[in-house]
């Protein structure tokens, strides 16, 4: 083997690359060979050439676009170099965090999945228990009460472009909500302008992101989308007959969704969620 003058294929058996790659470098005028026979066509490569080789793996394996690695290859300032991997750094460290936030709706999906399993569905309140909760709202102009599901669906637009205006994952459009002001409840009145999606204890991010405070809940499921207030005033009823105290918002959950079959409205399961407190 002459290592001043390697074939494309001994080039990339020493470096464990594919000639392939040697040769997409070579387009992207990263790493050209370092002799072309003019006879017979032949590339070959310089064994010292495998220092340059070396460089575009690293940052290529940290995922730094073949663009930059070659305008970085052309600056002879070590420096550069270092200021490059920090802002990659900073990249992949975002990328982290938005991986993290998709983890997090991932695994609360499946989690609601495996709740619904044991919710009853036949209008019978229970009680539950739920830890404090982080919500990213948005409020809009119209009263979720007096839409149909066409403007629930507008409703949810807003949540949406909202999402977007903080450029937020679109994983987090899931497991959406509305609320129901205290203030309201004990008007007797069902006013939502209100729309949310949960969110990470640990979210930091832009928004208005209010806590729902933990607590003893009394709770309702429905899968049927006109049937809300017929189920809210049910359970207002249930807590004003035995005595309870409204301990705070009234929060209606989304927990598991399917979408509607082209204009049909979406196929939903949710559950009445409203904070009490024993009158002793």
């Amino acid at each position: 083997m002459d290592i001043q003058k390697l074939t494309i294929g001994q080039m990339a058996r020493l470096n464990h690359v594919t000639p392939e790659t040697l040769r997409h470098y070579d387009r992207e005028k990263l790493l050209h060979p370092w002799f072309i026979d003019e006879s017979t066509g032949y590339r070959y490569y310089h064994i010292n050439q495998s220092a340059r080789l070396d460089m575009i793996l690293y940052l290529q394996a940290h995922g730094v676009p073949l663009k930059q690695i070659r305008q970085h290859l052309k600056n002879t300032d070590p420096e550069a170099l270092y200021g490059l991997l920090q802002n990659q750094l900073t990249s992949v460290e975002e990328n982290i965090r938005r991986l993290e936030q998709s983890r997090n709706a991932i695994v609360r999906m499946i989690a609601n999945h495996e709740r619904r399993n044991n919710l009853p569905l036949n209008n019978t309140p229970f009680f539950e228990y739920f830890p404090s909760r982080r919500i990213y709202k948005h409020k809009t102009n119209k009263n979720f009460f007096e839409q149909d599901d066409a403007g629930y669906e507008l409703m949810l637009r807003e949540l949406k472009q909202s999402l977007v205006a903080s450029n937020l994952p679109a994983s987090y459009f899931w497991n959406v909500g509305t609320i129901v002001r205290k203030s309201c409840l004990e008007k007797g009145r069902l006013y939502s302008d209100e729309v949310f999606f949960f969110v990470e204890d640990s979210y930091k991010g832009p928004g208005d992101v209010e806590t729902l405070p933990s607590g003893l809940h009394i709770r309702l499921c429905c899968n049927d989308f006109s049937k809300e207030s017929e189920c809210a005033y049910h359970l207002l009823d249930i807590i004003k007959k035995a005595g309870y105290t409204l301990a705070g918002d009234y929060v209606c959950e989304v927990v598991e969704e399917f979408p509607g079959f082209e204009a049909a409205p979406r196929s939903l399961l949710f559950t009445i969620q409203i904070p009490i407190r024993y009158i002793l």
